[in-house]
């Protein structure tokens, strides 16, 4: 049974619930993919956020910006996705909206080790000149909303062993590109990659240069030179890697500052409020 078939099967779902993620923290299934869904009643203001992966997001209330060096994209209805291709980054601004005067979107990221294996198993999908915008929207037709539903229910429902789960995500890459939008094959993943997905998957991990070059199968002094061969440093990819998770969980949590603190590797509820500001110009409470 072929990918879009398994598709046309799934039942209809209800549009009043088809949206409501549980509540928490992101979801995350490692080597396949992310899901959240940010709530704010501020407007808020990033600076620099970086999109390390390939992205779909889909407003659901209010009005996202992305000004990406002399180019603006506005996303504020339902039925438009922004597309967002890996390593793109942005200053963003949310505003809430709608009747409950709130910004809601969902927020889910493909990983570079799927993308990889879509386009090993569908290389005539892949132009050898196609080079995607960085931001790009696209209509969200009835047939694409059922393909994201689907998949949204997949992941939320934690039931999908990996190889469902990426028959429903590859799915979803099939979809985009019969509409004509490709996120392009991932690069080889340099050593940065590697570390940041490292840390991502423990961010509250006490991690030193040490004991990650330890996993990643090098000494302290090839990690830290190879890392300065891509002009980055460890300590560097460590805060930004913690201040992103940072973000997306005061952004879809309720915790206190203490558990967001220790979530992502801090002990003082001070110092994580003190780094936050620091990286985003606002401290975490100011954001919700």
């Amino acid at each position: 049974m072929s990918v879009t078939a398994l598709r046309s099967a799934a039942p209809p779902l209800s549009p009043e619930t088809d949206w409501q993620l549980p509540s928490g923290q992101p979801l995350q299934r490692y080597g396949l993919c992310a899901l959240a869904q940010p709530h704010l009643r501020t407007p808020q203001q990033t600076t620099r956020f970086h999109f390390y992966e390939a992205t779909l997001l889909l407003v659901l209330s209010g009005r996202l910006t992305l000004l990406e060096q002399n180019e603006t994209t506005v996303v504020d209805t339902p039925s438009q996705l922004c597309l967002i291709t890996p390593d793109a980054s942005a200053d963003l601004a949310k505003t809430p909206g709608g009747h409950d005067s709130a910004f809601r979107s969902i927020f889910l990221t493909f990983s570079s080790t799927l993308l990889a294996r879509f386009y090993q198993r569908y290389p005539e999908i892949l132009a050898p000149a196609h080079h995607p915008r960085p931001f790009t929207t696209l209509t969200l037709d009835d047939d694409l909303t059922h393909t994201l539903q689907y998949l949204v229910e997949g992941i939320t429902g934690n039931a999908l062993n990996e190889s469902r789960l990426e028959l429903r995500l590859m799915d979803m890459l099939l979809a985009l590109s019969e509409r004509g939008y490709r996120f392009g094959a991932p690069p080889q993943p340099g050593v940065t990659a590697q570390l940041r997905a490292l840390i991502s998957e423990e961010p509250e991990r006490h991690w030193t240069a040490q004991s990650a070059g330890r996993l990643l199968a090098m000494s302290e002094a090839t990690l830290r030179r190879r890392l300065s061969a891509e002009q980055t440093r460890f300590e560097v990819l460590l805060l930004e890697t913690r201040m992103q998770h940072a973000m997306m969980l005061v952004q879809t949590t309720s915790w206190s500052m203490q558990r967001l603190a220790e979530a992502c590797g801090y002990k003082s509820s001070a110092r994580f409020s003190e780094r936050f500001k620091t990286r985003f110009g606002c401290s975490p409470t100011k954001i919700r």
